[in-house]
């Protein structure tokens, strides 16, 4: 028996290095490469280059892709290299839709495309480790057992009375409390994004509400620094959930051109710069002197939403899915992963001495491994969601409306060519 042990010991080495040999030499490490190298001129500049296998090292506060939540374990080089691919991928995954991509989006070519692009899927590239860590697992449960077989393993009978082989039962049992739990976790983390878009929808909807009213009823002096104001807080709200390369830099140059140097030190200053954009809003509003009682407190509604809104995305960017009551985040976690690792040593017995086994289990793998993948993707959904857009379409709004108040036009009137209304 200790000689089996030692056999097994052999083959899961000689598994290891084929693998350590395929990611150092192979294209899968240039391609991560290159995406890195994009990402910090693009996206994030702390996705900096980590060391690759057999370099292990200690979990740190200064590692780009590290928590420092789970000091002492030990953390892989190639497992760094995989985080800042799904980090840097995170740029592209802010879709905004025109016609056109609806029609390609309903179009019947559509499973197709989707067969086509499967190992071009930034979901499934970033799913590498995982998946090489099944196909090993898979690849050891075929040798281990073709060497019992074969009788390359002295002292172990060769009739198949004795396999490294598990029954299939439990995998049968354990099945559908597994997909319960990632559905459950999926829609969990999908009712997270679905509710930081419709705090965004809404805080667009105010901020072109407060500047519509501004420049309706504020006094002239008044009315270019009230769109001014808007248009900053846009842009601090968006920073305040992004932090992306030089966004300070950017954020400051920003304010600099809207508001002067002055007021945006002062603005970059503030410990809490959204609160610090909404009562310089407010601010305006209180000097006013031709607006009544009713109508500031029409201002203070849409101002109230907007803060509301605001209030319930940094909620929702601190506070993650909670162990109990939001899918069990870790429980789900080892449950899949020992699942999956397991399933080979399930698998060999139906499939016999097949190696078809291996590419199954792989295949299995990608699948399980990809739906906890999106959920953990857009747990955080700040990262995800075109918040350029909203602040771009603020901006856009705003500026019309300050664009028609300076032309000083006369209130719209219907023409005398008009169809009548019956």
């Amino acid at each position: 028996m200790s000689k089996l042990f030692f056999s097994l010991l052999c083959l899961l080495a000689t598994d290891v290095s084929c693998f350590q040999l395929a990611v150092s030499g192979g294209g899968l490490g240039t391609g991560l490469a290159g995406v890195r190298a994009h990402s910090q001129k693009s996206s994030r500049t702390h996705l900096h280059p980590s060391p690759w296998l057999c370099k292990l090292k200690y979990s740190s506060k200064t590692s780009p892709v590290e928590t420092g939540n789970e000091e002492g374990l030990l953390s892989l080089g190639f497992i760094n290299e995989s985080d800042n691919y799904k980090e840097a991928s995170r740029l592209y995954r802010r879709t905004i839709f025109t016609s056109e991509d609806w029609l390609t989006f309903r179009s019947t070519e559509r499973l197709f495309s989707n067969l086509s692009t499967m190992f071009t899927s930034g979901i499934i590239r970033g799913l590498w480790v995982e998946v090489g860590v099944v196909t090993m697992t898979a690849l050891l449960a075929y040798f281990s057992n073709a060497a019992i077989l074969s009788g390359l393993v002295p002292e172990v009978p060769r009739d198949g009375s004795f396999m490294l082989a598990l029954p299939t039962l439990p995998f049968q049992l354990s099945s559908p409390a597994l997909a319960l739990l990632l559905v459950f976790r999926t829609n969990t983390v999908y009712a997270r994004w679905n509710e930081a878009r419709g705090h965004w929808m809404r805080i667009e909807h105010s901020c072109s509400n407060i500047a519509r009213q501004g420049m309706s009823y504020l006094e002239k002096e008044y009315r270019e620094e009230h769109a001014r104001r808007v248009i900053a807080l846009a842009h601090v709200l968006q920073d305040h959930f992004r932090h992306e390369g030089d966004h300070e830099q950017k954020l400051r140059a920003k304010l600099t051109l809207l508001l002067g140097r002055r007021e945006s030190e002062r603005i970059m200053s503030s410990p809490v710069r959204p609160v610090q954009a909404l009562a310089d809003i407010t601010r305006i509003v209180r000097r006013s002197q031709e607006i009544d009682g009713s109508t500031k407190a029409r201002f203070d509604l849409h101002l109230d939403e907007l803060t509301s809104a605001w209030v319930a995305c940094d909620r929702l960017h601190k506070m993650p899915v909670g162990e109990e009551g939001g899918g069990g985040r870790r429980h789900t976690g080892r449950f899949l992963a020992l699942w999956i690792l397991l399933l080979p040593f399930a698998l060999v017995k139906e499939l016999g001495d097949s190696f078809l086994m291996v590419p199954v289990c792989s295949l299995v793998g990608v699948f399980f491994f990809g739906i906890e993948e999106l959920g953990v993707q857009i747990e955080e959904p700040f990262s995800i969601l075109p918040l350029e857009n909203y602040v771009e379409c603020i901006e856009r709004n705003v500026r019309q409306l300050l664009l028609f108040d300076r032309r000083e036009l006369s209130d719209p009137e219907i023409g005398e060519d008009t169809e009548p209304l019956n």
